[in-house]
């Protein structure tokens, strides 16, 4: 019987991803389940994506608007090299890349299709230029979702139906230090 062999990176990446697995389903049910943060396109349940993700960072990697970050040793040992999005300073486009690239479907376009989107803008009305009486629209012909926001009475209205969370509104707001942040959204 010829086995073919693996080379050293080859066996601890291996390994690697077991001992992930592992971790994840023996400490599951320890797992706080509560997250502020915004994972990239396709992440689904945020249990099952932990379980899932290896830690690889090749979703980070390809990310052509860098717009996915990994959290560091200091965020939590459940959270270490694992993706999410940065979403008030670089927007997300979804090309979904990330997806494509993902080698355990951790990401997966399954779960993007029962939830295609990340989260909802909300306007901060103390910084926005449109609540201080200023003629502004930037954010609304900025968003590549129609009617997603909208003015009403000269100030911006965002749609919780509508609004992707994809960034691209922030990152086009003139308003000193931004009027806009991207908040995460339930799943269902």
């Amino acid at each position: 019987m010829d086995k073919e062999k693996l080379n050293r990176r080859q066996y601890l990446a291996l390994n690697w991803e077991s001992t992930i697995h592992f971790l994840g389903n023996f400490l599951a049910p320890a797992m706080e389940l509560e997250r502020d943060f915004i994972r990239p396109p396709g992440a689904g349940e945020e249990l099952e994506f932990l379980t899932s993700c290896t830690r690889c960072s090749k979703c980070q990697e390809i990310c052509p608007e860098q717009s996915i970050r990994l959290f560091a040793l200091s965020d939590g040992a459940k959270l270490v090299n694992t993706p999410y999005m940065n979403l008030n300073e670089s927007p997300c486009t979804f090309c979904m890349k990330c997806v494509e690239v993902c080698p355990t479907e951790a990401l997966n376009l399954s779960d993007y299709q029962k939830c295609p989107y990340l989260g909802t803008v909300k306007v901060e009305k103390y910084s926005c230029l449109a609540y201080k009486q200023v003629m502004c629209d930037y954010c609304v012909r900025a968003c590549p979702v129609n009617g997603a926001i909208r003015l009403e009475d000269g100030v911006p209205v965002v749609s919780k139906e509508l609004c992707t969370g994809c960034g691209i509104c922030i990152t086009n707001c003139i308003a000193e230090g931004g009027a806009l942040k991207v908040l995460q959204k339930e799943h269902s």
